[in-house]
């Protein structure tokens, strides 16, 4: 299996803010400065993986995607590996957003977002034809 891909790291304090299974969110949000906070929202969330539900210090990587099969679709998801000293975390969702500030009126910082869905059934559906 190849390293996860970095994607962000911070010597900052974060830990769980939220969890919104109706929503399928999950929000880490910083603790440390609370004028200045970041907050890393996670959405579509399929599964998540914690030993600790906070982290001095953060690492950010994406690892091999995931796909969710059904008879008629795939569903390809980001898997995020969250590393701090002693432990360790996996989120298993469709995006991942950091944004500087508070969400929804924060500053989006950066996004990184699953690929599209695949149809498995493109090869049955007969191509329309223009007269």
């Amino acid at each position: 299996m190849n390293q996860p891909e970095p994607l962000f790291s911070s010597s900052r304090a974060f830990r769980v803010w939220r969890y919104g299974v109706e929503h399928s969110e999950l929000v880490l949000r910083t603790d440390d400065d609370p004028d200045e906070p970041v907050e890393l929202l996670f959405e579509g969330v399929l599964s998540v993986h914690f030993d600790q539900l906070w982290f001095t210090g953060l690492v950010v990587g994406r690892a091999e995607d995931q796909i969710l099969r059904s008879p008629t679709v795939d569903i390809p998801h980001l898997k995020v590996e969250l590393g701090s000293a002693g432990h360790a975390a996996q989120v298993v969702c469709r995006s991942l957003t950091c944004i500087g500030g508070i969400h929804p009126d924060g500053k989006i910082l950066w996004t990184v977002t699953a690929p599209r869905p695949k149809s498995r059934i493109t090869a049955d559906i007969p191509a329309v034809e223009r007269a």
